[in-house]
């Protein structure tokens, strides 16, 4: 579900769960965590992308959906997403997430956690949680926050709109737009020619840059929105989406 390859003086990470357009699910996060534990070691940049036109579309609700206990299904799913966005952090390499396509939910946390952002034009970003009766995860809270403000989040988190990545680029959400066939050579590109940083500074950088306190928020986050999926409109949200979405 998560492939890796070298590729011009980078490590490309590709979300390939296309057939549920990168939702989430614990096996998929827990791979993605796991293989984002081992590359960077080489001292190659790191670039996180997905496929065709799904970044990632957020927590895989069809899942949820089968499940007695929808509530515990979110309570292990943002373990192993807060684990892989800890991971994507640690890295002691720059990152760099190249966005091919829809970011919805969960998705945003991956999106906006790498060091630099860089969409595709017809990338678009959701919040999507409210309409679910759930708080942000995955680090979003903080990442929406400090990349386009407290006014522009609450907005993305009230509205649900689509913003697409020429508004995402302009509220400070993204460094670059690209063209969609042009995307993963650019993001490529950019990360060979960044000059080698050593890997202690790269980490503090990010930990001085982080006013949000990121350990700390997400644990915020996981009780939050475990325990607005224990409620009454998660459940009644969730069965809505399945019986409007049968295959």
């Amino acid at each position: 579900m998560i492939e890796c390859e070298m590729r011009d003086g980078a490590t490309v990470v590709r979300l390939c769960r296309y057939e549920r357009r990168n939702a989430l699910v614990p096996e998929f996060v827990a791979e993605l965590a796991e293989r984002l534990a081992q590359v960077g070691r080489d001292g190659r940049p790191v670039v996180i992308t997905g496929t065709q036109d799904a970044f990632c579309s957020g927590a895989d609700l069809k899942w949820l959906g089968s499940l007695s206990n929808p509530a515990q299904g979110v309570a292990e799913l943002v373990a192993m997403h807060h684990s892989a966005i800890l991971a994507l952090l640690e890295l002691r390499v720059p990152t760099i997430s190249a966005i091919n396509g829809i970011v919805a939910g969960g998705g945003l946390g991956l999106a906006l956690a790498p060091d630099y952002r860089i969409a595709a034009q017809g990338a678009t970003f959701t919040a999507a949680y409210f309409r679910l009766g759930l708080t942000p995860d995955g680090g979003s809270s903080a990442f929406l926050e400090r990349t386009i403000g407290v006014t522009r989040a609450m907005e993305m988190l009230l509205t649900n709109r689509r913003v697409s990545a020429a508004d995402a680029l302009d509220w400070g959400m993204l460094n670059e737009v690209v063209a969609y066939d042009a995307l993963l050579e650019h993001a490529v590109d950019f990360a060979s020619r960044l000059p080698r940083v050593p890997g202690y500074t790269l980490l503090q950088a990010r930990r001085l840059l982080d006013m949000a306190q990121i350990r700390h928020q997400l644990q915020l986050e996981s009780v939050a929105i475990r325990t607005a999926a224990r409620g009454a409109e998660f459940r009644a949200a969730l069965q809505a989406f399945v019986a409007a979405h049968p295959d």
